[in-house]
C-alpha cells in the first residue's frame, strides 16, 4: 500500500525547515572553519596543510572502499526494525575496524610512493579516526529519516567546536602538522560521544538483517568508490608530479572557490534526499520539487560562485596573508564552475532516493573517465592552473550530462528550464559589468596594508550584491512577484534568521 502524496505546501515547508538547519549547521562550522583556517595560517606552514591533505585525501579514498551506504538504504526503507538498526551498526563497526586496517597496512608503501616518509604515522593516525568514526550510534539516522535536522544541527557542530578549540591549542603548542591531526582525532571522538547522548537508541551489534540493507548498499558502494577516485585524484596527481606545498595551494583555493557548492548547494541534497524519498513512496512526480529547487539554487549559487572569482584577489591576501597568492587564480577558477554544480547534487539526490543508482554510477564513471587524463596532460604542462582548468572543465561536462539525462525523465523541456534560470543569469551578468567597468573584477586589489584591502573588499562585494539585488528585484517585480525562486526564499529566510540566532545566543 503507497503512502498518500505529500501536501505539497506541507513538503516545501518541512524543505525549507529542514535546509535552514542544514544551512545554519554549514554556516556555523565554515565559520568555525574559517576562524581555525584563519589562525591556523598563520602558525604553521603550508607544507603542513599540504602534508595533511594528502594524508586525508588517501584515507578518504581508502574509506570509499567500504562505504556501503548503509544509513542511506536504511532510509529507504518504508518499515524499519530493530534488526535492520542493529545490523546497519554492526555493518558500521565491521567497515570501520576494516577501512583502519586496510589505511594502516598500506601507510608504508603509500609514502614510499609519494616520496614523503611523515606520512606513515599521519596515515596510522586517520585509521584510529576511521575505527573511532565505526562505533557511532545508528540511531541519529533517524534525524534524516523524520526531517529533523534541527538535532542533526547539534551533533555537527558541538563536535566541531570540540576540534577547533584543541587545533589551535595545539598548533599555539606544536607549531606542525599534528596540530591539525589531534583536530581530527578530538572531533571523532566528540562526535562519538554524542551520538549517544542526543539519541535514546541503544544500539547492538547483528548482522540478522543484512539482506535488507545490502542491495541498495552495494550500488551505493560502487558509486562511492568512483566518487572518490574522481574527488580525490587531484591531490594524488598534484602530490605526485609537483610538491606537498602545491598540494595545500590547491586544496585551499578549491575549498575557497567551492564555497557555493558546500555551503549552498550541498546542504540541499541532504534535504531532499528525504523529500524525494517521501515523493517515491507516495507515487507522487518529483517534477515541480525538482525545478524549484534548481531555480532556487541557481539564485543564490550563481551570483555567489561568480562574486567570490570575481573578488578572489583581495579575499585570499586578507583571508589567507601574502604567502597564499599562488591560490588566487585556482579560486577564481573553480569558483566560477561552483555556480552551476547543481545540477549535478540535486539529480544525485533524486537518483539515490529512487533507488537508481545505476544512472548514477554510469555517470561518476564518465566523470572519471574524462577528468584523469585531462588532469593529467593539463598538470604535467601548466601545473596549478593547468590542474584547476581541468577540473573545471570536466565539472562542466558533468552538469551538461546530467541534465541530458534528467531533464526527459522529469518530463521537462530545455526552454522551461531556461525560462526558470534567465533571471538570476541576467542579474549576474550585470554584477559582471557593473564591477568590470569600475575595474573591480578579476583585478588585484589596491594597496597592501590589511585595511586597505578590507576597504577593497568590502567595497567590491557591496557594489556586486546591489547591483544583482536590484537586478533581480526589478525582474521579479516586472514579472508580477511570478510563484518561483523568489518567493521559495522569502520562505527560507525567517527560517534560517531564526536558527542563526538560536546559535548565536547558545554561543553567548
Amino acid at each position: 500500500m503507497t503512502e498518500a502524496a505529500p501536501d505539497p505546501a506541507s513538503l516545501t515547508g518541512r524543505i525549507a525547515t529542514s535546509t535552514g538547519w542544514i544551512v545554519a549547521w554549514r554556516f556555523a562550522t565554515r565559520n568555525l572553519g574559517l576562524l581555525s583556517t584563519l589562525i591556523l595560517v598563520r602558525l604553521l606552514e603550508p607544507t603542513d596543510f599540504g602534508l595533511v591533505a594528502l594524508g586525508t585525501a588517501f584515507a578518504a579514498t581508502v574509506d570509499a572502499l567500504s562505504a556501503f551506504g548503509v544509513q542511506d538504504a536504511l532510509m529507504r526503507l518504508p518499515s524499519t526494525t530493530r534488526d535492520t538498526y542493529d545490523t546497519a551498526f554492526g555493518l558500521g563497526i565491521l567497515r570501520g575496524l576494516l577501512t583502519a586496517m586496510i589505511i594502516a597496512a598500506v601507510a608504508w608503501p603509500t609514502a614510499a610512493f609519494l616520496k614523503e616518509p611523515r606520512l606513515v604515522l599521519v596515515l596510522l593516525a586517520l585509521a584510529i579516526a576511521t575505527l573511532i568514526s565505526g562505533f557511532e550510534n545508528i540511531g541519529t539516522v533517524d534525524f534524516r529519516r523524520h526531517m529533523t535536522f534541527r538535532k542533526e544541527f547539534h551533533l555537527q557542530v558541538l563536535s566541531r567546536i570540540a576540534g577547533v578549540a584543541l587545533t589551535i591549542v595545539l598548533a599555539v603548542i606544536w607549531r606542525n602538522y599534528w596540530a591539525l591531526i589531534g583536530g581530527i582525532l578530538v572531533t571523532r571522538v566528540a562526535r562519538l560521544i554524542q551520538s549517544y547522548t542526543i539519541s535514546v537508541y541503544r544500539p547492538r551489534f547483528s548482522l540478522r538483517a543484512w539482506r535488507d540493507l545490502i542491495g541498495f548498499s552495494l550500488w551505493n558502494w560502487a558509486v562511492s568508490l568512483i566518487s572518490q577516485i574522481r574527488d580525490r585524484a587531484d591531490n594524488f596527481m598534484i602530490g605526485r608530479v609537483l610538491t606537498t606545498t602545491d598540494v595545500a595551494v590547491f586544496s585551499i583555493g578549491q575549498e575557497i572557490g567551492s564555497l557555493p557548492l558546500t555551503e549552498a548547494i550541498e546542504p540541499l541534497h541532504r534535504a531532499l534526499f528525504s523529500a524525494f524519498i517521501v515523493l517515491n513512496n507516495a507515487n507522487a512526480t518529483p517534477r515541480k520539487l525538482y525545478l524549484d529547487t534548481i531555480e532556487a539554487a541557481f539564485l543564490i549559487a550563481l551570483p555567489a560562485g561568480m562574486g567570490i572569482s570575481l573578488v578572489a584577489d583581495p579575499m585570499v591576501r586578507l583571508m589567507l596573508g601574502e604567502r597564499w597568492v599562488a591560490a588566487i587564480p585556482i579560486v577564481q577558477i573553480a569558483a566560477a564552475v561552483s555556480t552551476v554544480t547543481m545540477f549535478r547534487v540535486i539529480s544525485e539526490a533524486f537518483y539515490s532516493a529512487v533507488g537508481n543508482l545505476r544512472m548514477t554510477l554510469v555517470m561518476v564513471t564518465i566523470s572519471v573517465a574524462v577528468r584523469i587524463p585531462l588532469l593529467w596532460f593539463l598538470l604535467a604542462r601548466y601545473g596549478l592552473i593547468g590542474a584547476a582548468i581541468a577540473v573545471a572543465i570536466a565539472s562542466l561536462i558533468d552538469q551538461l550530462l546530467y541534465l541530458w539525462v534528467t531533464l526527459p525523465r522529469m518530463d521537462i523541456g530545455a526552454a522551461e528550464l531556461a525560462n526558470r534560470l534567465w533571471r538570476a543569469s541576467a542579474g549576474c551578468l550585470g554584477m559582471v559589468a557593473g564591477l568590470g567597468i569600475l575595474h573591480m573584477a578579476w583585478t588585484p586589489t589596491i594597496g597592501v596594508e590589511q585595511l586597505s584591502v578590507a576597504a577593497d573588499l568590502a567595497i567590491r562585494c557591496g557594489i556586486g550584491t546591489v547591483i544583482y539585488a536590484v537586478s533581480i528585484t526589478a525582474m521579479w517585480l516586472a514579472a508580477g512577484r511570478s510563484d518561483g525562486a523568489e518567493r521559495f526564499l522569502l520562505g527560507i529566510a525567517p527560517k534560517l534568521s531564526r536558527k542563526l540566532e538560536i546559535f548565536s545566543k547558545a554561543r553567548i
